[in-house]
C-alpha cells in the first residue's frame, strides 16, 4: 500500500466498526469499535524493537521502556505516576524483537487524558540520570534472575542457535556487559533516530468515537516528524544442531526449534493448528504421550512463534536426569510421526475448536484486540475481524496440514538445546539418527 497524504491516501475495504486514518506525518491510526464495552485501549508502536539495538548496546529497548515514563519535561516521574493513577489507567511499554509498543487501557471518557499523558512519555522525555540508575540496576537484577534460572534460560539457548548469525536470535534484557556500559546518552540516541512518527502505529479498541480520536492525534502527533532508518532484515538459515550446557542438579531442560509459518503465510492458520494439535494443551501429542502415557515429565508444551522473518515451533520439556534421554527420543519419534502422518480429523476438529474458543474470549478484551489490530496492520497491512480468523481456521484440512510439514519438515532443521547434567550423548545418543 502506497503511503501519500492524509487528504489523497486510498482507504482500504474496512468492515463495519474497522478504522483506519494516516497523518500527514506517516503516522497511521487503525481501530475496532467495541460498542458493548465500558473501556478502550490504545498503544503506539514504533519501529524500535530488539533488531534495531546497535550491536554494542544490547538491552537498551528494554531499558528505554522502563526509562521513557521516568519524566518528562512537564512532569517528574511521581507526577506522571500520579497523573496516570488519577484516570485509573493501566499503561505500560513493552519491546519485541521487530517494535516497541507504548499503552493504556482505560475507562472511555478518560481516553483524551490517556492519549495526552502517552504522547507526553514518547515525545518530551528527560532520561534524568537518578531514575536511568535505579532502572538500570533493576534490569540487572532481572538478568541475573534470567540467568539462574535455566527454565528461563534455555530458550535464549535455543533461540541463539536457531537464529544464527541474526538479530532475532538476541536476549530481550541483553547481556549484563552491554547492559551496564549503557548511558542516558545512548538512550537517548536511539530515541531520537528510531521514536518518529513515519511508520508509527496507533492502534485502539474499545468504546470509543473515531472522528475524536483523529481529531486528537492530530493534535498530539500531527507537529511530529521524521522517520526511523530502515533496518535491512536478516534471513536465518537453520541447521540440525545440538547445544548442551552442563548444569549441575535434579533437573534437565529441554527445548527444541525448527522452522515454521511467519506471519503472513499461507499456511500461517495450519501452522496455529498444528501447534494447538501437537502441543497446546492436556489432549496434546506431546501432552499425552510424554507425560501422561509415559511419565517422563512434569512439563511439556510446543509454541508457535511467528514474526514478520522468519517463524518457529519452539518445543520445551522438564523432566529428570534419569528420564530425559526417553524424553527425547518420544519426542523426536512424535516429531517424526507428525511429518510423515499429519494429524487425524479428529484432533483437527478438536484443535478449531479450542482455537475459536479462545478466539471469542480474546475478543471480549479491548487490549487483546488492540494488540491483535496492531499486530496484523504491521506484518500484514490488513484488518482482520474475528469472524475472518474463524473462517480461515475453519479452512484448515488436513491435505493442507500435510503440505504444511513438507514445507517445513520438523525434524530436517531441528535445534535441539538443553540445560542439566547430563551430556549429549547421555541425552541423545544415537535418537537423532533413528
Amino acid at each position: 500500500m502506497s503511503t501519500p497524504t492524509a487528504d489523497h491516501a486510498p482507504q482500504p475495504e474496512l468492515a463495519h466498526n474497522y478504522f483506519y486514518h494516516r497523518l500527514d506525518n506517516g503516522m497511521e491510526l487503525v481501530g475496532q469499535r467495541m460498542p458493548s464495552l465500558a473501556s478502550v485501549t490504545f498503544g503506539v508502536q514504533l519501529a524500535a524493537g530488539i533488531k534495531d539495538e546497535p550491536e554494542t548496546d544490547l538491552g537498551l529497548t528494554h531499558l528505554l521502556s522502563d526509562v521513557l515514563f521516568q519524566g518528562t519535561e512537564t512532569r517528574t516521574v511521581r507526577q506522571l505516576t500520579e497523573d496516570f493513577e488519577a484516570i485509573g489507567a493501566r499503561k505500560g511499554g513493552e519491546t519485541g524483537t521487530e517494535f516497541a509498543r507504548y499503552s493504556a487501557q482505560i475507562v472511555g471518557n478518560r481516553l483524551d487524558r490517556a492519549l495526552e499523558l502517552i504522547a507526553d512519555v514518547l515525545r518530551h522525555p528527560t532520561f534524568p540520570d537518578d531514575e536511568f540508575n535505579q532502572m538500570r540496576a533493576v534490569q540487572l537484577q532481572e538478568i541475573r534472575r534470567r540467568d539462574d534460572e535455566p527454565m528461563r534460560r534455555i530458550f535464549d539457548l535455543v533461540r541463539e542457535r536457531f537464529y544464527a548469525g541474526t538479530v532475532l536470535g538476541r536476549r530481550a534484557l541483553g547481556l549484563r556487559e552491554t547492559v551496564e556500559r549503557l548511558t542516558p546518552t545512548a538512550l537517548r540516541d536511539f530515541w531520537r533516530a528510531r521514536y518518529r512518527p513515519e511508520g508509527a502505529l496507533l492502534a485502539i479498541a474499545g468504546n470509543f468515537d473515531w472522528d475524536y480520536v483523529v481529531a486528537r492525534a492530530g493534535e498530539l502527533f500531527g507537529d511530529w516528524s521524521g522517520a526511523a532508518e530502515t533496518v535491512a532484515g536478516q534471513t536465518p538459515q537453520p541447521r540440525r544442531d545440538v547445544n548442551i550446557e552442563i548444569h549441575e542438579g535434579n533437573q534437565e531442560h529441554i527445548g527444541m526449534a525448527f522452522p515454521f509459518p511467519k506471519y503472513g503465510d499461507p499456511d500461517y492458520y495450519a501452522a496455529s493448528v498444528v501447534s494447538e494439535i501437537f502441543g497446546g494443551g492436556m489432549t496434546s501429542r506431546l501432552f499425552r504421550e510424554v507425560r501422561e502415557k509415559r511419565g517422563l515429565v512434569y512439563s511439556v508444551a510446543s509454541i508457535f512463534a511467528p514474526n514478520g522473518i522468519y517463524g518457529a515451533e519452539f518445543l520445551y520439556a522438564g523432566t529428570t536426569p534419569e528420564k530425559s534421554h526417553e524424553t527425547v527420543r518420544v519426542m523426536l519419534a512424535e516429531l517424526r510421526k507428525l511429518r510423515d502422518e499429519g494429524v487425524t480429523e479428529d484432533e483437527l476438529a478438536r484443535a478449531k475448536v479450542q482455537l475459536k474458543s479462545e478466539l471469542v474470549m480474546r475478543g471480549e478484551s479491548s487490549g487483546a484486540r488492540m494488540g491483535a489490530l496492531a499486530r496484523s496492520w504491521w506484518f500484514e497491512r490488513r484488518l482482520i475481524t474475528i469472524q475472518e480468523l474463524k473462517e480461515a481456521i475453519d479452512g484448515v484440512t488436513q491435505e493442507q496440514i500435510l503440505r504444511l510439514l513438507r514445507r517445513f519438515p520438523p525434524t530436517d532443521a531441528l535445534v535441539i538445546g538443553a540445560i542439566g547434567p547430563r551430556t549429549q550423548d547421555e541425552l541423545i545418543g544415537d535418537a537423532l539418527s533413528e
